[in-house]
């Protein structure tokens, strides 16, 4: 009979303080239990990063920058569009119309130029978020072939990804992009 109990038995070794379960109890309900234990050890082992990570912030709002931008300039399109069809009659307000959305294409353009500067600039706190920033640049450019950055830029944007990946393995995280 006690050869038959411990083959019945769930392993001391894989349950804290010794407890030992039957199978039967194993299955029916110590399952969880066995899988909440495991659950709180890996976390009190893996460490949580106190805020998100501030690249994705940063990615946010060159994005939304960038959108209020396209739409801007969309808006200019079809403005010019109806301009081009409109009467003798409509043509002065379609005019002022278009005059008003191109003087607002300056301020919102430099806007958002400061906004993918910021994105360059910001240290990714992860490996994810490194990634993530990258994707974003490239992304910009797959879709709508606008590039964010001139040369500068993407030097600046390579030398924060750099810090970023230094960080993450261990290196010595440089200060000064050289």
């Amino acid at each position: 009979m006690s050869q038959a109990e411990t083959a019945y038995t769930t392993s001391r070794s894989i349950l804290p303080a010794g407890l030992a379960l039957r199978r039967r109890q194993f299955v029916t309900g110590g399952a969880t239990a066995l899988a909440a234990v495991i659950a709180a050890s890996r976390a009190a082992s893996v460490p949580v990063p106190e805020a998100p990570d501030p690249i994705l912030a940063a990615i946010e709002g060159h994005r939304w920058h960038y959108e209020e931008l396209g739409r801007l300039l969309a808006e200019q399109d079809a403005a010019e569009r109806e301009l081009r069809r409109a009467g003798k009659g409509r043509r002065a307000a379609l005019e002022a119309q278009l005059a008003d959305l191109c003087k607002a294409e300056g301020p919102l353009g430099r806007i958002e130029m400061q906004a993918s500067l910021r994105l360059a600039k910001t240290v990714p706190a992860s490996l994810t978020g490194a990634a993530t920033a990258l994707r974003y640049v490239r992304e910009r450019y797959d879709v709508g072939q606008y590039p964010m950055y001139e040369e500068d830029g993407y030097r600046l944007l390579l030398f924060s990804t750099e810090r970023a990946i230094c960080a993450a393995a261990g290196l010595a995280v440089p200060h000064r992009g050289r």
